[in-house]
């Protein structure tokens, strides 16, 4: 039974025709409750703790409902508030008892629709359909009201009421279902507010729903068309977008290019427009979203024109950025002991530690980057935008989840930058302690039967130009043996360096591509062949070879760091040998 206060909370609710939420009356049921453990109580508590449209997916039961909060305990184990396991037969009876008593549009909605999604997850038994057409009237009549405290809210409803009709395949709820959606944004649709219309034509009109009659479909579109032509002159070009990018994808599935063409053009002239006097680095970030909008439409006439527009403002993007930069001291006795163990045994000894040393492990790197990720979640939430030192865009890096890889990529580079102080200061000793000369590289990194002797002279003039600290050749020199050593390695390893071409003739694999062929990965390992990606042909990396060989890189990047870095690949290639097995 009942405590008195919770019955006389359960009947004000019954009585109220106030908009409310289902996480107010979890917050007075929960104030009424505190100490009853009563398991009508627990079973009032348990049916407005969990959270409605439970996104993700990882943590959850793989139901509409999901846990509130999910957290990691000191012990390292998973915990969730409301848990599944909680909630048992006489539970689950008890919502049905509530779901047929109750007057409350939202407190039935809740109940049945708890029924209806956690039954077999819970119990293991699957419900009655008849529970199910009683959640979907619920959430109508919540709709049809307008109960919830705010519209978003009621989109949430209706959403669910056609998901849950649809799957049971009854057509009358489901003709119900667009009805209401229908008349709910006819009630709250506002132009600069985006979220409050547009999703009748998604769940509808885009989702090819079977049910919708022609009348209705023509309604939406015309109100999507009217809308956009709104937006268009008083709204962000945001704002536009929503209206026209849905029509636009409603045109391309029925063959109206030139509507598609129509309606992309006014949300692409109203992004271009926008752009103008607004700060040169968020111009730049617009326009590359309005580039991808006119690629994923194949207008490529508006997307040339958006590319010129971004190199225009991209000397304007490099001068507007700041410059942020950290020290830190070494103990000049640690440095002296470190290069002394790095230089130890040999010359051979000594170049065959500095290839081995300053190779980085990806998982170390993934390792840091989720470390940070949980220090500073926000940095990691949104989508990072790589520009070279004209300011043009080069490469996207997206959110932790979305795009892992990238940043490890990212951060690596980072931590090239911090390593190449260790870097410099071991060739250095290197040769200071050896007095190393051209030939004496140039005869360890033939050694390697991946450098053809015919080379010897060109990879000698790039080795002489680097301890000249004549940079700019060296790299030029190098950068190309590298890529001819990785080729030269897939051929000796049966790997293909050829591939057709649009001519109907055959041309030599990319760089970047022969860096992902399986026999690199065989011979080097994972570590090193991710390494070798990311200094040489990852724009979301260092991206050396490319940035040289297509003339793109300023002098300034002629350093030396840059160097030393392709001495190292030149060093770690120089450590295959041929198997005699």
């Amino acid at each position: 039974m009942m405590n008195d206060e919770l019955t006389r909370l359960m009947d004000q609710l019954e009585q109220s025709k106030e908009k409310t939420s289902e996480h107010s009356i979890s917050s007075k049921i929960n104030k009424a409750t505190e100490e009853n453990q009563s398991p009508e109580a627990i079973a009032e508590r348990l049916a407005f703790g969990f959270c409605e449209d439970y996104l993700d997916k990882q943590s959850g039961w793989g139901t509409y409902y999901g846990p509130m909060m999910v957290w990691v305990g000191d012990d390292g184990k998973a915990y969730e508030s409301p848990s599944l396991s909680l909630v048992n037969d006489d539970i689950v009876e008890h919502w049905v008892a509530r779901s047929q008593n109750t007057k409350n549009p939202i407190m039935k909605a809740r109940y049945s629709g708890l029924v209806w999604d956690l039954s077999e997850a819970a119990i293991g038994r699957k419900p009655d359909y008849k529970i199910a057409i009683d959640y979907v009237n619920a959430l109508l009549d919540v709709t049809d009201n307008d109960l919830c405290e705010h519209p978003t809210e009621t989109i949430t409803k209706v959403k669910r009421a056609y998901g849950v009709a649809s799957a049971l395949n009854n057509s009358d709820l489901i003709k119900n279902c667009i009805e209401s959606a229908i008349n709910l944004e006819d009630r709250i649709a506002e132009d600069d507010k985006a979220g409050l219309w547009g999703f009748c034509f998604d769940l509808f009109v885009l989702g090819k729903c079977r049910d919708l009659s022609g009348a209705q479909e023509k309604k939406l579109i015309e109100d999507l068309e009217s809308r956009l032509e709104r937006v268009s002159k008083d709204c962000s070009p945001w704002v536009c977008e929503s209206a026209g990018i849905p029509l636009a994808t409603y045109y391309r599935s029925k063959g109206m290019d030139a509507e598609v063409t129509r309606v992309v053009g006014v949300v692409g002239r109203c992004f271009e427009g926008a752009c103008e006097g607004l700060a040169a680095m968020q111009a730049s970030s617009w326009l590359q979203h309005v580039h991808d909008v006119y690629i994923s439409f194949n207008m490529k006439e508006g997307a040339e024109r958006v590319s010129k527009k971004i190199s225009e403002v991209g000397p304007e993007v490099v001068e507007s950025m700041q410059e942020f930069s950290h020290s830190m001291e070494i103990p000049r006795e640690k440095l002296d002991a470190y290069l002394d163990s790095m230089t130890s045994g040999g010359l051979e000894k000594t170049l065959n530690r500095i290839a081995i040393q300053f190779l980085p492990k990806k998982d170390q790197v993934q390792q840091q980057v989720l470390e940070l990720a949980k220090n500073h979640p926000l940095t990691y939430l949104f989508t990072k935008t790589l520009q070279d030192h004209k300011g043009r865009p080069v490469a996207t890096i997206g959110s932790i989840e979305d795009d892992l890889e990238g940043n490890v990529i990212h951060q690596l580079s980072q931590n090239m930058g911090i390593d190449s102080f260790f870097l410099r200061h071991s060739f250095n000793k290197t040769l200071e302690v050896y007095g190393v000369s051209a030939d004496d590289v140039t005869n360890f990194i033939l050694k390697s039967p991946i450098f053809e002797d015919s080379k010897k002279d060109i990879v000698q003039k790039g080795v002489k130009a680097y301890l000249e600290e004549d940079y700019m050749t060296a790299i030029h020199i190098l950068v190309p043996q590298a890529e001819a050593a990785i080729r030269t390695l897939v051929e000796l390893m049966g790997g293909a360096t050829l591939r057709r071409n649009r001519q109907g003739g055959l041309q030599l694999r990319t760089f970047d591509d022969l860096l992902r062929d399986e026999s690199v990965e065989n011979c080097f390992g994972a570590d090193t062949s991710f390494y070798f990606r990311m200094l040489l042909t990852d724009q979301r990396g260092w991206n050396v070879r490319n940035d040289v060989c297509h003339g793109i890189s300023p002098a300034g990047a002629f350093n030396y760091s840059t160097a030393d870095r392709v001495m190292h690949v030149m060093l770690c290639l120089a450590q295959v040998r041929e198997s005699n097995a």
